[in-house]
């Protein structure tokens, strides 16, 4: 998107793995791994050097131990601007966040959060980077995620939840698996399991102790999920902390209603009763008894329910706004702008 607005741009990786290279590849963005050669202080010099050879002027770096990393390289690149991006919601100021923020207030030109939670959570705890927050929530591909058609909605069988997101305890896989229980004749699939994790195992065994192995399963993650989502009735993300969830957003845009915690933004997202249901993740019987409800839900509520996920959707996660947010920052005056949630 950068590149389409004219914006010479190239993606830098020092992580092994290339899932992203297909796509940035076919959109003519140039991609340059620097491989870790020795301890970090070595990582970051030579981070710095390209850079400096490339003649950067702007980097925007993503996940706290980069952001941190892109601290220390604006320090042997002071004419760079840089930007940091909170991708996840926090509970309580740790060690952390006090180094974090402390790095931000001496080399941050600019915060982007992705969640208004965030946002003020920074704000109350380091108010002296009020002024360099600029909050920008994730877009979604409104084309590629879309309702299903009727045909594609059609099934015999059990009332279907879905849930796609990296299988760890902060997505409350146990919880969800509790609630199941309390919910005969719905199915729940969960897509992102590595079954090699120990938090797997701990899932599985609470699924066999609780006798859900026929209505309880899990898979890995799909790199298609748009067609995913038409084979399923409902979504359910009860995270113990979010930012702002991806999937949650294709949730909304292909028309799914939803039940999800009451954490972060969920509540910019979830109209009570009307769309879903917003609910406490250390409860698995209130996770049960709003999807108990969703399910009871006529053809003709699930539609309504599904057209205003979609409309928040196309509100809230729009492309065109997530670039022209992103416009508005890089365009401002370079050492920073005081941008306002």
């Amino acid at each position: 998107m950068l590149l389409r607005e004219g914006l010479d741009t190239e993606v830098l990786t020092y992580r092994d793995g290339s899932f992203y290279s297909g796509s940035l590849t076919a959109a003519g963005v140039r991609h340059n791994y620097i491989p870790q050669r020795g301890g970090e202080l070595r990582l970051i010099s030579d981070i710095a050097a390209h850079l400096r050879e490339n003649a950067c002027e702007v980097l925007i770096s993503f996940l706290a131990g980069t952001n941190i990393k892109a601290c220390l390289v604006k320090r042997l690149c002071p004419g760079l601007r840089l930007i940091v991006s909170e991708r996840n919601c926090n509970l309580r100021l740790q060690f952390h966040d006090r180094l974090r923020f402390g790095l931000y207030r001496r080399y941050a030109d600019s915060i982007v959060c992705n969640s208004y939670a965030q946002s003020e959570f920074i704000r109350t705890y380091s108010p002296r980077l009020a002024g360099r927050i600029y909050t920008i929530p994730n877009f979604v591909d409104l084309e590629r995620f879309r309702p299903a058609t009727d045909k594609e909605k059609s099934h015999d069988g059990p009332f279907r939840v879905v849930t796609t997101a990296r299988l760890s305890a902060r997505k409350n896989a146990l919880g969800l698996i509790k609630a199941a229980a309390l919910c005969p004749g719905i199915s729940f699939s969960w897509y992102g399991a590595d079954k090699q994790d120990r938090y797997y195992q701990q899932c599985m065994h609470l699924i066999s102790k609780l006798g859900l192995q026929a209505r309880f399963h899990f898979y890995p993650s799909e790199s298609n999920s748009e067609q995913l989502y038409s084979r399923f009735d409902a979504f359910c993300l009860p995270s113990f902390y979010e930012g702002t969830p991806n999937s949650l957003a294709e949730a909304l845009a292909c028309g799914l209603p939803v039940v999800c915690s009451r954490v972060s933004d969920n509540h910019r997202y979830i109209s009570e009763g009307q769309n879903g249901y917003l609910v406490n993740p250390s409860d698995p019987s209130a996770i049960a008894d709003a999807l108990l409800r969703i399910a009871s839900f006529s053809p003709e509520a699930l539609a309504a329910a599904g057209l205003k996920s979609r409309r928040i959707a196309e509100t809230a996660f729009r492309q065109e706004s997530f670039v022209r947010r992103y416009m508005e920052l890089l365009s401002g005056p370079k050492g920073g702008t005081k941008h306002n949630s």
